[in-house]
């Protein structure tokens, strides 16, 4: 059985990464979600298929589309878990259990019977319930038969939040089948279980039905409009229930409107009277059908829609209230509007998983209707976690109450409600009074953004202004705006888009599809401003690279064994590449030479899913021993992943790798993840040449401006900010002179300079590993002693990291912190040394009262000044010293030495002791603290898990860096003025999706240079868990100033992109540019720099731009872009007397600029060098400088350019 798979839109978790989701969990924790009022649900997890709202995360053995042994339907679940192997149904968005009484499954033991598992809830990856089978199969699973399996939530302490389901195997056991698995409201009927009927279905021992009446006292609805009339049955003990079956239903006048099960139609204008029979009794409701009158449309706001015509797909309807979330005859904009029966404190809960933050969005807006009556007394609250934070009489926010048919808007300032954290999650409706109301009516619930002045659009573009298909294939395009004030924002409505050959292209808005053969030009118009794009729908030829065996020239560069003439599998031939994807590992074919990417389309091959499926993996394109693009192979799956038994046919084309311009000569299929997977096949792997490649024009854009001025804001640039960290696992082959490269990193806090030896912490194991040489057998031979002496003799400094935790490995044998035998069975353990756990149990709970001794010896301030002894008689010369490497979270990553969360006293503590031993060793010593990991440690301390909490409140409520500045200026003034900390030093890594990582592609690419902005600008928000603006250089500067002015700044970790693709090249570049123009006085880049790659071009830019040693050093001056956003500017006013402007085109196509030089325009012209993604930093020619002073260049798409101008 065989599929074809093109790309689909890759899925994406709300909170992608772990500790953002502690973030948002910390300052929600004053509670779960819950729901107000009753609420009758049912929730699908699998029923023949997964739910759509679960992704299928377990690694062990399963078959999700089992069909011999089935409870109901067609399919099963068929589940082979073994000890340490769990299915896992993980929620896209979190859910409520409180809205569940019950989670039911049927289990069946096959042949065999009496398995056993454990049953576990989870929340963000961690346990919140684990129930072992014995509690509800006491003998196990019964052989051949079907048993229901129902837990009772509460009774095991699932409350509140969570988004997993774990079904754990144990010991050594048979396959075994679940089936109809879900969540039950405590109202939902299974259809297997006793329940209540309605009124006609009484159950035994119920009060006599003694009359009826209808919910509504009168029922007005519109012209073709559609209402139901609610109908109770009153009982002679006082209880009511609504009636919903045995009514018999009739209408005055059947040409004003009709009833059916309840359900009244609106015909024409007029009134009726509507009439119910039922055991015998009477009752009648008078109906009036008014006018349509077509709403008006949906209104284009600055922000988003909470509810217009239908809930956002960020929020959750939780509510507890008779409502209806599509009503057609009470509306304001478009076709649908919420109705609500206000009763008691019954509520419209609209919820949302990911937090609403309040310095994005200023205001709530709503509308709302009284219906027939009005009057309506409402409260509105907002929620955090299901506690509210914020509460206010709606009624009394509209001028003269909630009127009659009228519709009132309700603006909230939410700055003014001064929420926690300045955030909430939830908006909650709720009658204000008690018993019920009449309906009333609520519309466009809008969240509004700050008011900024509107910038003037400058350019419209479209995001791929050259785009190849293949016939059939299909992609989209996207107009976007960008702003003369640096912004970029995506049109999505008022857009009007045209091609020029219908024939070559079908266009739908803004989505394309492949048609024949040729190039097609797209129009995008938007007000007054229109752009274009070239789209090449082409043809292609198939470059075999293995069919049976490896194509002529291809070599088996794989970093283990790898079978190449597999023939259990085959897709054609009799030959396939048979790889169990485990550990990372790969299969690498690497050819003699090279490809050029401009002239193929991309690559296809078939993969085989074999006995298991669900593989992940990675395909990554390589040049020599560079990656320069990655995709997830998941994104080109069916839904489910990789089928098992069955070969599914695979494209990638070079743009999804983001590659345009350049060379490569291997690809790789990788594994990603370190566990066993089972194994893959692979076979008829081809490259797909563009039979018309060089053939698609680049859309004209216009000319933008650049504009110097050498007399304003001057700033002296530091040479220091273009460092790197010493990657001591792959040194950089690069021989530039780097100024100061940093010892620093996880290893570095537990290295022992005497014995040569560095624990790797939570990276690999808790591993101590010893480096090659014992400097006690060669003295001088250590790492760090042969670092310092190669840094120095480039006429560089070396910033030191020395250990402040209290402990280091004790020897030179390899040892590790959580032993398998010692502490018992681990979720992983070390591929290299196998009873190396990762201090984590089976059920995901920590290793705890484990030894620090294991691995370590306790050390002291003494163990550093000694190594500075050390040091100046080996004559290397040191005077940078950091405090140790990221100490917030020692309990992550040095759980085994030091599992308590750091506090402020603690840091701050051996601050004191170790910055006054160094100082006493030194005096001259400049010293570096407290190297924070980021953003939550710039403001709190782990004890308090990113949010406000006792340790910050108990220390003035200050953040914690102005807390530490200001620890240091009163030691300081209490000790002769001398400071302990000379360099605020910190950390940052974008959170923005991709932005750090190899990533190439074009979500990737966009985030990665808007990503810049969050070290300046003041208004730049990324798309990340902060959601506020960082600039965090002017951030930093601000609280030295307002604590301990003439302290310097240190950015010590950061990186803008770790692989060698064009765009980590460039981002790197303008990074620099950007450090010199605010003020930064050290920075080194942490990852690897390979010699020859985009990334080591950024740094040759500024330090040898010529080759022969020319490096640029001054003072930063100004340079402004007319359109920041594509092509970024930066003057340097060298101290050689040259004007050096620097220009990063981070556009996918050639821009053209003109420069206008100043005071230099009198130049005669400048020298030219330039990178790109085909080209390593080299001299490009001359340009003379025009008449008018300005300086006319064509920047080519994505690179950096150095204008030298001689003055």
């Amino acid at each position: 059985m065989e599929t074809t798979s093109r790309r689909k839109l890759p899925w994406r978790k709300p909170l992608t990464a772990v500790l953002a989701s502690a973030v948002l969990l910390g300052q929600l924790a004053v509670g779960p979600a819950k729901t107000y009022g009753d609420s009758e649900r049912l929730l699908t997890v699998y029923d023949d298929s997964l739910s759509a709202e679960f992704a299928d995360y377990g690694w062990a053995q399963s078959d999700l589309a089992e069909t011999g042994t089935v409870h109901s339907g067609s399919r099963s679940i068929q589940l082979d878990a073994d000890e340490g192997q769990a299915l896992y149904f993980y929620k896209d968005r979190i859910m409520n259990a409180d809205d569940y009484g019950r989670f039911s499954f049927w289990a069946n033991g096959g042949a065999a019977g009496g398995q056993a598992f454990k049953l576990v809830f989870s929340l963000g990856g961690q346990a919140v319930a684990e129930i072992p089978s014995t509690e509800l199969l006491p003998g196990g699973i019964p052989a051949d038969t079907w048993t229901k399996v129902s837990v009772k939530l509460a009774d095991y302490g699932v409350r509140g939040i969570i988004d997993g389901i774990w079904i754990w195997g144990a010991g050594e056991q048979e396959s075994f089948y679940l089936d109809d698995m879900r969540f039950e409201g405590e109202g939902a009927g299974t259809g297997e279980e006793p329940g209540g009927g309605g009124p006609g279905e009484e159950d035994p021992g119920q009060a006599e039905v003694t009359g009826i009446v209808f919910s509504q006292n009168i029922l007005t609805l519109r012209e073709g409009g559609l209402r139901p009339a609610g109908l109770n049955a009153v009982r002679a003990d006082g209880s009511s229930a609504p009636v919903t079956t045995g009514v018999a239903w009739s209408t005055d006048d059947a040409s004003i409107a009709t009833v059916a099960n309840g359900l009244v139609s609106g015909l024409r204008p007029g009134t009726t009277t509507i009439r119910a029979a039922y055991e015998g009794l009477e009752a009648q409701i008078d109906v009036t059908v008014v006018e349509g009158a077509p709403a008006g449309p949906i209104e284009e706001i600055d922000g988003d829609y909470v509810y217009a015509d239908a809930l956002s797909g960020d929020f959750a309807d939780y509510s507890g209230i008779s409502h209806d979330l599509a009503e057609a005859d009470t509306v304001r904009t478009g076709h649908s509007s919420i109705r609500l029966e206000p009763d008691g404190d019954k509520g419209l809960y609209l919820y949302s998983g990911i937090p609403v933050n309040a310095r994005t969005y200023d205001r709530l807006r709503l509308w709302v209707n009284g219906g027939e009556t009005g009057g309506q007394q409402f409260s509105l609250k907002l929620t955090q976690g299901g506690a509210p934070v914020a509460e206010l009489d709606l009624d009394a926010l509209v001028t003269g109450g909630i009127a009659a048919n009228t519709w009132s808007e309700v603006t909230l300032n939410l700055t003014d409600l001064k929420l926690p954290g300045a955030i909430f999650d939830g908006i909650l409706l709720q009658g204000a009074t008690n018993g019920v109301q009449p309906a009333a009516y609520i519309d466009d619930i809008a969240l509004l953004k700050k008011f900024v002045a509107s910038a003037q659009i400058a350019e419209l573009r479209i995001d791929k202004p050259r785009t190849v298909l293949l016939p059939g294939e299909s992609n989209s395009l996207s107009a976007e705006a960008y702003y003369a004030g640096g912004d970029t924002k995506s049109l999505t409505e008022g857009v009007a888009w045209t091609v020029d050959r219908p024939d070559v292209l079908q266009l739908d808005g803004g989505a394309i599809k492949g048609i024949s053969p040729g190039i097609a030009k797209v129009t995008a118009t938007y007000k007054t401003f229109s752009t274009e794009a070239y789209v090449q729908v082409t043809e292609i030829a198939a470059e075999p690279v293995y069919g049976d065996a490896l194509a002529d020239g291809f070599r088996n560069y794989s970093w283990h064994d790898k079978d190449l003439a597999n023939a259990e599998q085959v897709h054609g031939g009799a030959k396939s590449i048979k790889f169990n994807p485990s550990g990372w590992d790969g299969v690498w074919l690497s050819h003699d030479g090279k490809f050029d990417i401009e002239q193929y389309y991309g690559l296809r091959f078939w993969i085989h899913g074999g006995a298991t499926g669900g593989q992940q993996l990675l395909v990554h394109a390589y040049d020599g021993d560079a990656g320069i693009g990655a995709v997830d192979l998941n994104d080109y799956l069916p839904e489910g992943g990789l089928p098992a038994g069955q070969w599914t046919e695979v494209t990638v084309s070079m743009a999804d790798l983001g590659l345009s311009a350049g060379s490569f000569d291997g690809l790789i299929f990788q594994a990603a993840t370190d566990r066993d997977q089972g194994v893959v096949y692979i076979d008829d792997v081809s490259l797909l040449r563009n039979l018309h490649a060089g053939e698609l024009p680049e859309p004209q854009l216009p000319q933008l401006s650049v504009d110097v001025d050498t007399s304003a804001d001057r700033k002296p640039i530091n040479p220091e900010i273009y460092g790197i960290n010493y990657d001591d696992m792959h040194p950089t082959q690069s021989t530039l002179p780097f100024p100061v490269q940093r010892w620093g990193g996880n290893n570095t806090t537990r290295y022992n300079w005497q014995l040569n030896v560095a624990n790797r912490a939570n990276d690999w194991y808790y591993i101590n590993y010893p480096y090659e040489n014992d400097p006690r057998e060669e003295p001088g031979s250590s790492v760090t002693d042969r670092l310092i002496s190669g840094v120095n003799a480039q006429g560089g400094k070396v910033l030191l990291t020395v250990p402040t935790i209290g402990w280091t490995p004790k020897d030179r044998e390899i040892r590790y912190g959580f032993s398998v035998k010692k502490y018992g069975v681990q979720e992983s353990v070390a591929d290299d040394v196998k009873d190396a756990g990762n201090g984590v149990k089976k059920d995901g709970s920590f290793v705890t009262g484990n030894d620090p001794k294991d691995t370590s010896m306790a050390i002291g301030p003494t163990f550093v000044t000694d190594w500075m002894e050390h040091l100046k008689d080996i004559g290397n010369e040191v005077n940078y010293y950091a405090l140790d490497n990221e100490p917030e979270i020692w309990n992550s990553t040095h759980r085994d030495v030091h599992p308590q969360a750091p506090t402020y006293d603690e840091i701050w503590g051996f601050t004191q002791k170790y910055g006054a031993a160094i100082k006493a060793k030194d005096p001259s010593a400049k010293v570096f603290g407290p190297t924070s990991w980021g953003w939550c440690a710039y403001f709190y301390s782990s004890a308090d898990v990113c949010a406000e909490g006792p340790d910050r409140a108990a220390h003035g409520n200050t953040p914690f860096l102005e807390w530490y500045l200001q620890q240091v200026a009163d030691y300081a003034a209490s000790h002769d003025g001398q400071r302990l900390v000379d360099y605020l030093d910190i950390h940052y890594y974008s959170q923005s999706a991709g932005v750090p990582d190899a990533d190439e592609g074009p979500g990737t690419v966009k985030r990665r240079f808007q990503g810049l902005k969050a070290l300046y600008d003041p208004d730049y928000v990324d798309d990340s868990w902060i959601q506020e603006p960082i600039r965090l250089i002017p951030r930093m500067k601000e609280i030295i100033d307002s604590r301990l002015p003439g302290t310097k700044l240190a950015l010590t970790e950061y990186n803008f992109g770790n692989g060698n693709g064009i765009s980590a090249g460039v981002a790197q570049a303008e990074a620099l540019a950007i450090f010199g123009r605010e003020g930064l006085d050290l920075a080194t880049r942490f990852g690897t720099l390979p010699a020859g790659t985009p990334l080591e071009d950024a740094f040759k830019l500024y330090l040898d731009y010529d080759g022969n040693g020319s490096q640029i050093r001054g003072d930063s001056v100004r340079a402004v872009s007319s359109l920041p956003d594509a092509v970024g500017s930066y003057a340097i006013d060298g101290s050689d007397g040259k004007l050096y402007v620097l220009l990063f085109n981070k556009d996918t196509v050639t821009r053209e600029v003109n420069v206008g030089l100043g005071e230099a325009a009198g130049a005669g012209a400048a020298e030219l060098y330039r990178f790109d993604a085909a080209t390593r930093l080299s001299a490009a020619g001359a340009k003379t400088v025009g008449e008018d002073g300005k300086l006319t260049l064509r920047l080519a798409a994505r690179s950096a350019t150095l204008a030298v101008v001689t003055r």
